[in-house]
Order: C-alpha cells, then structure tokens, then sequence
C-alpha cells in the first residue's frame, strides 16, 4: 500500500474580509470541518469567484495582488468544485479526463491574482471540452482536483487538473444478482455471455461511489475540495488464508489470478466473475465488491472522505505463466457542502 500526497491545501480560516484571506502568504488550513467552517470555505470560494467575474468584465482593480503558490492550487481545484460539482449522485459509469494549464510564478513562489483568474478560466474552457466530448444519458460533472506538475520554462508552473464526470443511472443496487457477470478487464465491452457490458473494474468504482455517497439535505449539494490522498492497494498484501499460494480462486481480498494452473485456463474461468463458478456458491463480483468497500473504510485517513477510484487490470509476466489482477487506486478528499446549485454549462469562449 502506498500513500502519495498531494500538495493542495485546504483553506480554511475565519475571514477578516470578503476576499483579504486569499492575499495571506499561506493558504489557510486545519484538519477538522465544522459547519462554521464550511460556511467559510464557501464564503472565500464565493468571494473568489465573484472577483474573478470582475476580472472578466474589467473592473478588478487590485491588479498587483498575489497569493503563494499552494493557495494558487486550492482556489483554483476549490472554485471549479463549489462552482461547477456535484458529489452525491450515483452513476452507471465514472469517465476520468486530465487536462494541463500553465501560471506565472515569481521567485518567491507568488502569483498575481490576475495569472490566477487566466489559469482559472483556461481551466474552465479545457475542462468544458473534456465533458461536452463526454456522451451519455443523466451527465453531471462529479469533481475536479488540482495538483502541481512542475515547472515550466519562463518561470511558470504547470498545473495538472484531473476530472470525474459521470453518466447513466445506476442500474442496480444491493448485492449482484446470480445471472450478472463480467470480464475482469476494465476496459472490456462485454460479460461472460457475450452481452454488452462494462469491464468488472468500471462497475466496482460506480458502485463504490454510490455506496458511500450521502444524500444532502433538501436543495443541497456535496462537493469535494482540498488535499487529496491516494492510496494503492496491493493485492499481495491481502491474502485470506497466508498459507495458501496463488491461484485462481478467492485467495486475495482484491480479484487475482494465475493462467498456468490446472483446470483453469486463461481464456475461460479466470477472466470472468461470476456466481457460482466450481460450485462455490458465492458470487465472484459480490466477494470482491464486499471487500474493497472493507478495504475502502480501513484505509481511510481522519478528517477525509472517501472521493473516487480507479481500479486497473493489468497483466504481469507472459503466456502461459501470466498473472492477471486488480490494482485499486483509492482517493480521499474533503467533503463540503453547499445549498447554491451548481452551473451546469462550462463556458466555450
């Protein structure tokens, strides 16, 4: 299991004035969110996105303001979130996108709120692209998160935006029904009786975000901000019964398997999760899918929620000695809430 943090800081502390916070050398933090709190990040988010709808129709004046860079990260992941997301519905399907937009940047790690609302709204325009290419009944923008990518020549940083938008309604809920299957690929098209269906990864995520998604109260909606944390999850690490080697058969608590071994052949058994399969009487989706919301609620660091993930399926080693598994990438954010209804138009100039 690996954790990697990504250096976005959540800004979070009583506000003097309607947007002074944002002119502070670093941005705002704590651990816990109260409600006064979150009214707070929304008040400074509010603020913000009202200075830049200034900026756009000429009639910001403070033009030689800065903020640090970390600040630069939240206000920008923070605004398309509280003003663009909505993090409680539940989808059919999760697609993923990422987009890259440039700031100036000073020697002392500073920008000038002005370089902050281009990089905001080039944001804005790119991630618009992204989801208008998005096709799909139900379509709702899920959360963006910012994080750093490096420097640039000319003494600007690349900032790299990652987005979730989902589309579909989710088509079933509760345990799987014995006649569901699917491929182990997350990128297959079909089940295991050559019916159209996503691969097993694609509909663990779904199921997963609608499982710990919460209804917000009436005209309210969730949205997610802030650091991110990510863990990986191993399956080696995982292992029911230690004295058991691999094989093909519920070893792990996430979905692995060996092709060379005796009566399972890669092209059959071993790539398909099903009910039932030699007998067993459990249902392969439904094992996996109950673990993983185990392993989502132990992994899970205090003071965050559970955001997204993404489950790949890679393939190690070759025929016929290959090894086939699951590799969960698990996120946790900050959950706020907000009772303004988010836009659901991205700008396109």
């Amino acid at each position: 299991m690996k954790y990697k943090s990504i250096m976005l800081f959540l800004a979070l502390v009583i506000v003097a004035g309607v947007f002074n916070a944002c002119k502070k050398d670093q941005a705002p933090q704590t651990e816990a969110i109260s409600e006064a709190e979150n009214d707070k990040v929304n008040q400074l988010l509010g603020s913000f996105t009202d200075n830049f709808e200034s900026y756009k129709s000429g009639k910001w004046l403070k033009s030689g303001d800065k903020i640090d860079y970390d600040s630069v990260l939240w206000y920008i992941d923070g605004a398309i979130n509280f003003n663009y997301a909505s993090g409680h519905y539940s989808f059919e399907r999760i697609h993923k996108d990422t987009i890259f937009v440039e700031v100036p940047i000073d020697p002392d790690m500073k920008s000038l709120l002005t370089n902050v609302f281009e990089s905001y709204n080039e944001s804005l325009l790119r991630i618009g692209e992204k989801y208008y290419d998005i096709t799909g009944e139900y379509k709702k923008f899920i959360m963006a998160t910012v994080s750093d990518a490096g420097p640039l020549p000319d003494g600007k940083r690349k900032l790299r935006v990652t987005t979730l938008t989902g589309t579909g309604l989710a088509t079933q809920s509760g345990n799987f029904p014995d006649t569901v299957s699917h491929h182990y690929d997350r990128d297959a098209s079909f089940n295991c009786d050559d019916q159209a269906a996503l691969g097993a990864p694609r509909v663990f995520e779904a199921k997963l975000m609608e499982h710990f998604n919460t209804t917000p109260p009436t005209g309210c909606r969730y949205y997610f901000v802030g650091a991110s944390v990510e863990v990986v999850l191993e399956y080696q690490n995982y292992r029911i019964n230690p004295a058991v080697p691999l094989t093909n058969y519920l070893d792990y608590k996430i979905f692995a398997a060996y092709e060379n071994l005796y009566p399972f052949t890669f092209n059959d058994d071993v790539v398909c999760l099903e009910y039932n399969q030699w007998n067993s009487g459990i249902h392969e989706m439904q094992f996996y899918y109950d673990h993983l919301k185990a392993l989502v609620l132990a992994n899970k660091p205090n003071n965050k929620a559970f955001a997204s993930s993404e489950i790949l399926s890679p393939i190690f080693n070759s025929t016929p000695n290959r090894v086939i598994l699951h590799e969960p990438h698990l996120s946790y954010k900050t959950k706020l809430m907000s009772c303004e209804e988010s836009n659901p138009y991205f700008p396109t100039e």
